[in-house]
């Protein structure tokens, strides 16, 4: 009675014997039923014909493998006209038809498969004594009935790529439920109209500014009304910035790099400094006395950037003489190979748009810092003793970091009287790089309490320095927090400020605008958009590439639509 309870045996079943193997446990089961059920004729047959065996496997128990030896029997079946001679007992609570485990371990390995996908599942199983191939547990979650949702209320819709640049599929979410609902393996108009049609009720659909899906929402559940994403709004502003400020280019201030190339203009191409002088002969100076950065030996990681430059600008030269010869910027990018985008953005350039400067990275010196500069200052310049020193306060870097460190400051130590061990480094004069439109943009649709002393005063200087520029900073600026508070009647006075505006870009924003109005308003009026279908597309990517990207379209809307 205890092991019949433990292993949650039916009512029908009688536990014969327990064999404990060196491999496992066996349990022995018998029937009890005096009858079975014919499954073609649902008549009952007392007549038994014959008996055989099953074995299934069974959840494991104190990491041993259970197996299950079931004695089955075969019953004729008398009703005439039944086209079954003979048919086995069933045993419904304890396994399927021709099944090779209890439902116990199927469900088991289903949810692995769901969780955990193929081979990392069968790796788990393997671990869990219940040992299976990648395949079985791909056809659990095939055999897997998929959960019918209710027609949502709120809808939400967004793309996702099997391919990127090449193929994509849409996901829709239930907004209100806060579940993905079903799963398309395209993302056109014409999918998306077919579903709605299909699935009547639907009262708002939040998507992108994608103009497939306002015409598939429109099409598909005219009486929806329609909420375009605030986030990309906002996209869309940044990139108008970036366009307009890499037109304006030259206003741009220039912001001194340290340990990076110097004396590169922004309106002239790199010169590739020799590695080292000629042998006997002494590097040029300037007239501060330090080494000229045409002639000065360059690290490899500056020379790499100094040719990348270099390279970016004759591309840059390129694409103007192309486009002076009157070709489109179309058949500019097919001869060159290259993206639409970028050809525009070198094309409408006044001047050669320059990189992004590089942030700060994080270094295992920097709570040290102030200490090591206090003990510099004090006269101690030894490498191993300032290592030697921080490691007592806890530092795990190495003695060779302090080294480089304090290298950078000795070399710009005043020269040495002579007669001393050698001459001292200089170090080489700060260069100069104009700030990219890019980082200019970021500053542009970033609040002003967020950015840096430094940060702000440039900005400062560029709205100063372009009026137009000015003008394009406090309109963007409008519009940001307009978007940010969802203030929906702040938006047509916006609108015909931006129609006085003298910014072609700007008023190519608005009109974009103007073409999605009804949808733009809603955003502003209404809490609903696209944060939890990002979330959902997060997971979708994440189950995907589980897989190791192979999955195919049911295998995926099927891990896609089960519960968390």
């Amino acid at each position: 009675m205890l092991i019949s309870t433990l292993f949650s045996l039916s009512a029908d079943l009688s536990l014969v014997d327990v064999r404990l193997e060196q491999e496992g446990l066996t349990l022995v089961l018998r029937s009890s039923q005096t009858n079975a059920v014919c499954p073609e004729c649902a008549q009952l047959s007392t007549h038994v014909h014959g008996h055989y065996t099953r074995r299934l496997a069974d959840l494991p128990c104190q990491k041993r493998p259970v197996g299950v030896c079931l004695e089955v029997r075969r019953f004729a079946c008398r009703t005439r006209g039944c086209p079954r001679t003979t048919f086995a007992e069933r045993f419904p609570m304890l396994t399927r038809a021709y099944a090779r485990r209890t439902l116990r371990q199927a469900e088991a390995l289903t949810e692995i498969a769901f969780a955990s996908g193929g081979k990392a599942g069968a790796q788990l199983a393997k671990r869990l004594a219940m040992p299976t191939s990648r395949d079985t547990l791909l056809r659990l979650i095939r055999s897997s009935e998929i959960l019918k949702h209710k027609t949502p209320r709120v809808l939400g819709l967004d793309d996702f790529a099997w391919k990127k640049g090449d193929r994509y599929g849409t996901l829709l979410v239930d907004l209100e439920a806060r579940c993905p609902v079903d799963l398309l393996a395209d993302r056109e108009a014409a999918s998306v109209a077919r579903w709605l049609r299909e699935h009547p009720g639907v009262r708002l659909i939040s998507r992108d500014r994608a103009g497939m899906y306002a015409e598939g929402a429109k099409r598909g559940a005219p009486r929806a009304r329609q909420v375009a994403d605030r986030y990309h709004l906002l996209v869309n502003l940044r990139d108008m910035l970036k366009d307009v400020l890499a037109r304006h280019q030259d206003v741009l201030p220039l912001v001194e790099e340290h340990g990076r190339e110097a004396g590169l203009s922004s309106q002239e191409p790199a010169k590739l400094p020799s590695v080292s002088p000629p042998p006997g002969e002494a590097p040029p100076r300037d007239e501060a006395g330090s080494v000229s950065v045409e002639t000065r030996p360059l690290m490899a990681a500056e020379l790499r950037r100094h040719i990348s430059r270099a390279n970016r600008y004759a591309r840059y030269q390129q694409i103007r003489a192309l486009s002076r010869e009157g070709l489109s910027q179309r058949a500019i990018a097919r001869q060159l190979h290259l993206s639409r985008g970028c050809v525009h953005r070198y094309v409408t350039a006044e001047s050669f748009p320059e990189r992004a400067l590089p942030g700060k990275r994080q270094s295992l010196l920097d709570p040290y810092l102030p200490y090591l500069r206090q003990r510099w200052e004090q006269g101690c310049h030894n490498g191993g003793q300032l290592a030697h020193e921080i490691e007592a306060q806890g530092f795990r870097g190495s003695a060779s970091l302090v080294r480089q460190l304090i290298g950078g400051w000795r070399a710009g130590l005043p020269a040495p009287e002579p007669g001393m061990h050698g001459p001292k480094r200089r170090a080489a004069p700060p260069a100069k790089r104009r700030v990219s439109a890019r980082q200019a943009s970021w500053w542009f649709v970033t609040p002003t309490e967020q950015l840096t002393e430094p940060q702000r005063v440039l900005l400062e200087r560029i709205c100063q320095t372009n009026a137009d520029l000015r003008q394009l900073y406090q309109l963007g600026q409008e519009f940001i927090l307009m978007v940010k508070q969802r203030r929906a009647r702040r938006l047509d006075p916006w609108l015909r400020r931006v129609g006085q505006s003298s910014s072609t870009e700007l008023r190519a924003f608005a009109s974009g605008i103007k073409r999605d109005y009804t949808a733009v308003k809603m955003a502003l009026s209404v809490p609903w958009s696209q944060g939890q279908v990002e979330g959902q597309i997060t997971r979708l990517k994440f189950l995907n590439r589980q897989m190791y990207g192979r999955a195919r379209f049911d295998l995926l809307r099927s891990r896609v639509l089960r519960r968390a």
